[in-house]
This record gives C-alpha cells, sequence and structure tokens, in this order.
C-alpha cells in the first residue's frame, strides 16, 4: 500500500513539474540587454503575467540587426509559450539588406503596441524656424548639409530619404550607432542634423542646445508641439514611425493567439505602462491580427523599394 502511496506521490510531483513547465512563456527580445526595446517589454511582460496566467522569462538575442532573435521566434514550438517583443527593424528593415531564414509568413503578428516618430533637429543658430523652413533651405544647398542617423539603412535613415526625396532635398548621411553618438555630433558640429527619436531631442529642445523642426509623423507630437508634422506639408503618406509588436511563431493556433493579444493588451492599458510610455516619448497605439499583418505588409513593401531605389540592399 505504502508503494501505491510512493508512486501516486510520484507522480503528482510530476504532473506539477509538467504544469510548472507550461506554465513558462520565453519573450525574445531580439536586442542586448538594457536597451529601449528591452525595458519597454520586460515592463509590458510584468503586467500581462497575471492575466496570461504564465511566467514570463525574457531571453535576449540580440545581433544582425534583430533577425538572429526572430530567427529563433520562427524555429520556436508554436505552442503559445514562445513569442518575441520587436521594433520594426527586423521585421520591415533587415530582411531588405541581409539574407534572413525568415519571411512574412514564418511569424504572426499579435498585438502592436505602440508607436512614435523620429525628429529631426539642428543647433540654434541654424537658418531656418520651421519644417518648410528647414526644407526648403536643404533643397537649394544640395548635398551642402549633413544629417546624423542610426546606421546605414536604418529606419532614421529611411525615414528621412522618404521626405527628402518627395521634397527633393539631397542631403548627406552620416551613420552612427544611436542617439548616444548622433547628439554629441550635432552639438559638437560635426553634423548639421540630428535625426533621432524623440526623448534625447526633448532634452536637447529644453537645454536650448538645438532645435527641433520637422517630426516624421503625419500628426504633431505631443512631447515637440512647436516641430513640423508631415500632414502640415501635405506628405501624410511619407510617415515612418518607430513601433513596438509581440508577434509569435506560425502556426500557433488562433484562441492562443487571442489570450496573448487579451493578456498583453490588458497589460499596455495599465496606468502604470501608460506613464512608462509618456516618459519614454512614445505613444500607446493598439494594432491587432489582421490590422497589424497589413500595417507590416505595407510597410515591408515601400522600404523594400526605397532600400533598392538608394542601393543599400
Amino acid at each position: 500500500m505504502n508503494k501505491y502511496k510512493a508512486l501516486g506521490a510520484a507522480l503528482l510531483l510530476a504532473f506539477a513539474h509538467v504544469s510548472a513547465a507550461n506554465d513558462v512563456t520565453t519573450l525574445i527580445i531580439p536586442t542586448g540587454p538594457g536597451g529601449g526595446t528591452d525595458t519597454l517589454f520586460r515592463a509590458i511582460a510584468r503586467y500581462a503575467e497575471p492575466h496570461l496566467k504564465s511566467t514570463i522569462v525574457v531571453k535576449n538575442a540580440g545581433g544582425a540587426g534583430g533577425s538572429i532573435g526572430v530567427t529563433q521566434l520562427t524555429r520556436a514550438n508554436p505552442d503559445g509559450h514562445t513569442l518575441a517583443g520587436v521594433w520594426m527593424g527586423p521585421i520591415t528593415t533587415v530582411p531588405h539588406t541581409i539574407k534572413t531564414s525568415y519571411t512574412l509568413n514564418d511569424y504572426i503578428p499579435v498585438l502592436y503596441v505602440d508607436s512614435a516618430p523620429y525628429v529631426m533637429c539642428v543647433r540654434p543658430d541654424f537658418p531656418a524656424k520651421s519644417g518648410k523652413e528647414f526644407l526648403d533651405l536643404l533643397k537649394s544647398n544640395p548635398d551642402k548639409y549633413s544629417y546624423g542617423t542610426d546606421g546605414v539603412a536604418g529606419p532614421a535613415q529611411l525615414a528621412s530619404e522618404l521626405i527628402f526625396r518627395e521634397y527633393g532635398v539631397k542631403a548627406r548621411d552620416i551613420p552612427y550607432r544611436g542617439a548616444g553618438e548622433t547628439m554629441p555630433a550635432l552639438l559638437g558640429g560635426v553634423i548639421d542634423i540630428y535625426v533621432g527619436s524623440v526623448p534625447p531631442a526633448v532634452a536637447m529642445e529644453k537645454a536650448g542646445t538645438a532645435k527641433c523642426l520637422l517630426v516624421t509623423s503625419a500628426k504633431k507630437s505631443t512631447s515637440l508641439p512647436k516641430a513640423t508634422s508631415l500632414d502640415e506639408l501635405g506628405m501624410a503618406d511619407k510617415e515612418l514611425l518607430l513601433w513596438h509588436g509581440l508577434i509569435a511563431p506560425s502556426g500557433t493556433p488562433p484562441d492562443v493567439i487571442r489570450k496573448i493579444q487579451d493578456a498583453f493588451e490588458k497589460a499596455v492599458n495599465a496606468p502604470e505602462i501608460v506613464e512608462f510610455f509618456k516618459t519614454a516619448g512614445v505613444e500607446k497605439s493598439i494594432l491587432k491580427g489582421d490590422a497589424f499583418a497589413e500595417h507590416i505588409k505595407k510597410e515591408y513593401e515601400k522600404l523594400g523599394k526605397l532600400i533598392k531605389e538608394l542601393g543599400l540592399k
């Protein structure tokens, strides 16, 4: 009898271990730890856990413009226990510049959670006071002015070139590794224009060391209300935003996808996360399923065409 009791206890313990294993979700973040994307998804994951009824373990998998992490996601078991928190780069940009092992069909767009424009800033003595004056000046002086971005064929360069090519501007791109390098280059007079994310731009403008003239979004930026929007210039269709979203392996069951969407949407709507977005200079923006997939498809095609035209492929 004691043997049966011992066996029963062992089986219960084994089932408990299996249940615990099944209650763990791996969230792949295709960057190193500590960056903006990593910080954002770690915060969201913390608030998603109670709704998902699963412990979320973050796995950083940086490299190759984020494509290494996305590759790992596409090769994972499509059971809902492996997700990836991505930004636009490895989804709509990188596949046009390096060979990747995944296509648009190898993952499911689950939830688009936020977006933010890139911004163009100059030193206070720059001879333009608005986005229109800025573009007019660049247009009348081909290749005279340089702009710093986050790398060749990076989102900041592509966002700039969408606008410049439409307006007839020719300027020189100087690639850097992010705002930590681009901002000092602007302030030190190495480049004429900073093109990057909003928070460093807000800091420069508040300090009086730069003025921000143009955002790459159709609508105005609440963080930089003086900057001209693309809608004001009649170029709303040239918008390009930095966004973050959640993807799952292709083949993940629809009911599982809905459960994940629901959990993460509730997390994104938590007051603490909404406040976090404001601090980070991004705006909560929800797209699900087909709407998110359509957004990716259109952006993928638009940026693929631009990259080819620029000879960056």
